[in-house]
């Protein structure tokens, strides 16, 4: 089988994706890395496409990403190729953005209470301070603060102009008070491995540690990722430990999210690829 692990040269991430292929080489497959985004015709190359690391970092720029991988994905549904993550999930990152966390907590997930209408500004904790975030953007990029009086503003300023008080292709959330972020990674929803960053990933990304989470808590994302019910894919769930030691989703990734591979134990990390290659392997034969 050949396949193509789909990364950004440019950013550091890049290491884990040689330690993918050199896995599926050894099992005896052609593995090239191919620098995003893809610039020819793929169709009859490969066997499979492995979407990784192709994230653009820059805040500055991370928008014409998100371009190119709509574009992408798109081409790859046109197409006789495999991938994964499979793209088929019900909450689809590239489709829905970070709106799907607004639908969850109206219907009860534990999730960071999210609104994407002022007309919901009575089911959020009332705090001192908000963030707003963009629909569709990642590693903080562009989000912001908003005090409760400008909140207040802004609900007016809205009310005179959008009487449905939709907010413009942004969430609002409380600015929760935590102690660390948890992020637990499965293959399918069989729970591989959680590390913990404390006390966050954005903006400094501290050495995390590997974490041993409640049942509660992997049931919690399992439920999450059998919601999504994509074909075959790699799913990060990430929590915020709160003050209370109580833990609460922050965000749901199973397009291309980072593994972390090179900090964990040659243990876990083996018995992970063993797991996700043989969930790639079973998800051919369909």
């Amino acid at each position: 089988m050949r396949i193509g692990i789909i990364t950004n040269f440019k950013e550091c991430c890049t290491k884990e994706d040689y330690i993918i292929a050199k896995s599926f080489a050894e099992d005896g497959h052609k593995v090239d890395l191919l620098d995003f985004p893809v610039q020819f015709e793929f169709d009859n190359i490969y066997d499979l496409f492995i979407l990784k690391n192709a994230w653009d970092l820059n805040e500055k720029t991370y928008k014409n990403y998100v371009e190119e991988l709509d574009k992408f994905i798109i081409k790859m549904k046109n197409s006789n190729c495999k991938i994964v993550s499979s793209l088929d999930g019900n909450l689809d990152f590239n489709k829905y953005g970070k709106k799907y966390l607004a639908e969850l907590y109206k219907k009860g997930y534990n999730v960071v209470p999210t609104i994407d209408s002022l007309e919901d500004l009575s089911l959020l904790p009332d705090v001192s301070e908000y963030i707003l975030k963009p629909y569709v953007a990642y590693d903080g990029f562009d989000m912001r603060k908003i005090s409760r009086q400008d909140l207040s503003n802004l609900k007016l300023y809205n009310e005179v102009l959008q009487p449905n008080l939709k907010l413009y292709n942004e969430v609002l959330q409380p600015n929760l008070k935590f102690i660390s972020e948890v992020q637990l990674y499965f293959v399918n929803d069989e729970f591989q491995y959680a590390l913990e960053y404390a006390p966050s990933k954005w903006p400094d990304y501290p050495t995390p540690h590997e974490f041993i989470p409640n049942q509660k808590y992997i049931d919690e994302a399992v439920r999450i990722i059998k919601l999504n019910s994509a074909s075959c894919s790699f799913n990060r769930v990430d929590f915020l430990r709160l003050n209370n030691d109580e833990m609460v989703i922050l965000e749901f990734a199973d397009s291309n999210p980072n593994m972390s591979l090179p900090l964990l134990s040659k243990e876990t990390s083996n018995k992970f690829l063993t797991n996700f290659k043989n969930a790639i392997y079973n998800y051919l034969k369909v």
